[in-house]
């Protein structure tokens, strides 16, 4: 497991801040050995009461404050991982105000450019590094949506041609690029006069310069991060909500089912080198929980070499290990925690 630590956003009911917590992956959600987890497993219901809360929980490493008049507007509070060289770069995007970046490595905040548009709780980010570059150049792809509307831009940290003096072509900053929007139309809509547009689902990073996304009814687009232009994949749709997470030691692509009104708690792998995509394997990784649980948003980390991952459900976090099995997979469960009193926003 190359990451030590699951970087949490919380809300406390009633305060008007967000906190970072640092979840120790190998204290709370990860038996030392995949032995010890399936011997675990074995002894235990997996029944919400059965699950532990974590505790005590870890300290809040920083607090993030959000503009009075938008206190309540959780849903465009966007939070975002800038992974680069360290895990430990966490980014907030209120709707009114300047984006911030908090680096726990150096304990320092740093004012991040204001992006072209806001951005909500649920957009698509995508992380790539430049193709060619020798020096890390990171990029960070953000698919968000409006009623009328899909909006994609890309955050990246390079050598900005904007830069004057004797710095030009040479200084290296983060800056935001606005990109065509996924050419995802339905039919044309007289009461609004345009046409229906359909919001991306899931999204992947499939190579280093194509990002494919889709939805069920306008099927999947590629977008070729180099030419910066967009051409119809298919009809079909990629298997998983949200954005998949590629796993180079497995030579697959895990992502994790819709949340609303969904009660099955499903991890796939998938194999998206050759399209349409081509289902594996897929997993339960947490039982049916009870009616007084409701899941409404789902959230894939990938760990790292020892393809382990945390999928967050709710207020739960539930580590497993995904390790080659004969000429299959298999997939361990580890351990699950709970949160209480306090609203899991997003894991990064």
């Amino acid at each position: 497991m190359n990451r030590e630590f699951a970087n949490v956003i919380v809300r406390d009911y009633g305060c008007k801040f967000y906190s970072l917590l640092r979840v120790n992956l190998k204290q709370h959600l990860f038996h030392r050995s995949a032995a010890a987890a399936e011997k675990a497993s074995n002894n235990k219901k997996g029944l919400p009461s059965a699950i532990p809360s974590l505790e005590p929980l870890p300290e809040h490493k920083i607090n993030f404050s959000t503009p009075p008049m938008m206190e309540g507007a959780t849903d465009f509070h966007f939070f975002s991982l800038l992974k680069g060289q360290a895990e430990g770069r966490v980014m907030f995007a209120p709707t009114c105000g300047n984006p911030v970046m908090y680096d726990i490595d150096m304990d320092a905040v740093v004012a991040m450019p204001d992006p072209n548009f806001c951005k909500q709780r649920d957009s698509i980010s995508l992380s790539m590094t430049r193709p060619g570059s020798q020096d890390d150049d990171e990029q960070h792809y953000v698919l968000s949506k409006e009623p009328g509307n899909v909006l994609f831009e890309v955050l990246e940290y390079g050598r900005n041609g904007s830069a004057r003096g004797p710095s030009a072509g040479i200084e290296r900053r983060w800056h935001w690029q606005h990109l065509p929007s996924p050419p995802m139309r339905g039919p044309y809509l007289p009461d609004l006069h345009r046409r229906a547009v359909f919001h991306p689902s899931a999204a992947a990073v499939v190579d280093e310069t194509t990002l494919c996304v889709s939805s069920v009814d306008a099927g999947a687009y590629a977008f070729d991060t180099v030419k910066g232009e967009w051409r119809q994949a298919g009809s079909w749709a990629l298997p998983f909500h949200g954005a998949a997470e590629y796993v180079p030691e497995l030579g697959l692509w895990f992502g994790v089912n819709a949340a609303v009104g969904n009660t099955h708690h499903c991890l796939g792998a998938f194999d998206l080198s050759s399209w349409p995509p081509v289902e594996h394997r897929t997993w339960n990784y947490l039982d049916p929980l009870s009616d007084k649980w409701s899941t409404w948003q789902r959230h894939l980390l990938n760990l790292g070499s020892d393809d382990e991952m945390v999928v967050n459900d709710l207020t739960i976090l539930t580590g497993v290990e995904v390790v080659r099995c004969g000429d299959g997979l298999k997939m361990i469960n580890h351990k699950s925690k709970r949160f209480e009193g306090i609203e899991i926003h997003c894991v990064l």
